[in-house]
């Protein structure tokens, strides 16, 4: 009898576990259909987003140089934020308290950037602004549709959702960072990234009321188009610095007047020293040999990188021997030390072009050639200067996730007498018109060619 009662109990143990295993299938099956919760949807207590604020605030006022604000009126503009602190914000909704702030530091190198679940979310589900367009003299135009909609290339915005366009521009001019009181890195990025900007720090609705003049009509229009889902119209405040380079990331043309030396990056992950500097040798070894005697240097979209590819260029623009840091980190301290001009440095009229985003470490080669009376600037204040801060500090929220990269050590281009707070002021400041964007005109470009032509 004892044997006999042991078979079903261990059939009902068996039976038990097959059941317990066949719940667990179907509640999985279940929770796939069940939606999960949505990262932009998802809301934190007020005890959360006090935490992660003063996390924030804590890591910047211990950490960051803060070359632009007296303590007291830092304090004062965190005061401010923190007291627009509500229970139950999502986390954009707390990324529009946080933003300001970090804005308000003046530093191009601090930012603060959405949470890796919403970056993801937003690669998969993010929908934009369904049009493309270029800022003009804070004017507001159409640069591609991706509407349906009748909004003919060239047409200006006037309103979207009720809001003007000098509103939504102070808004997102008062959340992306800049060095000092630099506007035109701000402006770059909204030219090239202004349906991700306008996501993050105005709003992301299902759909967008346009207010619009048709090209050479003064009647206003209006449509309401919905928005759409782009992934490369994907960006986050931090990747900008990131974008993709297209093409070389150097190269040069040689023409018969003059050549032309574009450099996109100085960053070591795009540049390889050993294959740069075997490069430029060639190439400056010909503009001797052909006696050229223009050099247009293309430093536009470059938003800078480490300072040795930059610090090499330097010796090839030189006659005498300079110093390329007055401050910089130990790692970089030869560059304090005079950097000794190069074989075959060029000694012909040189031509620099820049732009918003010529930025961080093409900032100080820009401070530094303008200092020396080393070329003509043509285009647009460079976003980067003399005085640059990095060595930054990557730190991540703790509820909400919010990520911020902090600056924390100031690197000094060897310069002085130029205007704090500033790129380099070109000599001569072209911008691009409307019809430059829409016929692909390069305008910066032909004013160097221009004064080439006329001997300037």
């Amino acid at each position: 009898m004892k044997d006999e009662t042991k078979i079903p109990i261990v059939l009902l143990k068996c039976l038990l576990i097959i059941i317990n295993i066949a719940l667990l299938f179907s509640l999985s099956g279940c929770g796939r259909d069940m939606p999960e919760i949505n990262v932009a949807e998802k809301i934190y207590s007020l005890n959360q987003l006090q935490e992660d604020f003063s996390q924030l605030r804590k890591e910047v006022k211990t950490k960051h140089p803060n070359l632009y604000l007296s303590d007291n009126d830092l304090n004062l503009i965190f005061d401010k934020q923190y007291s627009q602190l509500k229970d139950g914000m999502t986390e954009l909704e707390f990324y529009h308290i946080v933003s300001p702030a970090i804005s308000a530091l003046g530093c191009g190198h601090t930012n603060i950037y959405i949470s890796k679940d919403y970056e993801k979310y937003l690669k998969d589900y993010g929908k934009y602004l369904p049009l493309l367009v270029k800022l003009v003299d804070d004017r507001l135009f159409v640069y591609e549709n991706l509407s349906s909609a009748d909004i003919p290339v060239g047409s200006e915005i006037l309103s979207i959702n009720g809001k003007v366009i000098s509103e939504i521009t102070g808004i997102l001019l008062d959340n992306l960072t800049a060095d000092g009181y630099n506007q035109t890195k701000k402006y770059y990025i909204l030219n090239h990234w202004f349906n991700a900007v306008y996501y993050y720090f105005v709003e992301n609705p299902d759909e967008f009321a346009i207010e619009y003049s048709k090209p050479d009509q003064d009647m206003a229009f209006k449509v309401v188009v919905p928005s759409i889902k782009n992934s490369k119209m994907f960006m986050t405040t931090m990747s900008i610095y990131f974008e993709p380079t297209e093409g070389d990331v150097y190269y040069g043309e040689v023409h018969k007047d003059y050549a032309r030396l574009l450099i996109k990056s100085f960053r070591s992950s795009k540049v390889k020293m050993s294959d740069y500097k075997k490069y430029l040798k060639s190439f400056f070894a010909e503009l001797k040999e052909k006696d050229i005697p223009n050099l247009i240097i293309d430093l536009r979209a470059n938003w800078g990188g480490t300072p040795n590819p930059a610090a090499h260029l330097f010796s090839y623009l030189i006659s005498e021997p300079a110093p390329y840091f007055e401050k910089a980190m130990f790692i970089y301290f030869s560059l304090k030390k005079p950097v000794k001009p190069a074989e075959n440095n060029f000694t012909g009229s040189i031509y620099i072009l820049t732009d918003g985003a010529s930025f961080s470490t093409t900032g100080h080669l820009c401070s530094l050639l303008k200092y020396h009376n080393v070329g003509t600037f043509i285009g647009e204040e460079s976003g980067g200067g003399a005085v640059v801060t990095d060595g930054g500090k990557n730190i991540t929220l703790r509820n909400t996730k919010l990520r911020i990269y902090c600056a924390t050590k100031v690197f000094t281009a060897a310069v002085s007498r130029l205007p704090e707070g500033h790129g380099v002021i070109p000599d001569y400041e072209i911008r691009f018109s409307l019809q430059d964007y829409l016929k692909g005109n390069d305008p910066q470009l032909q004013k160097a060619i221009e004064l080439i032509n006329k001997g300037i």
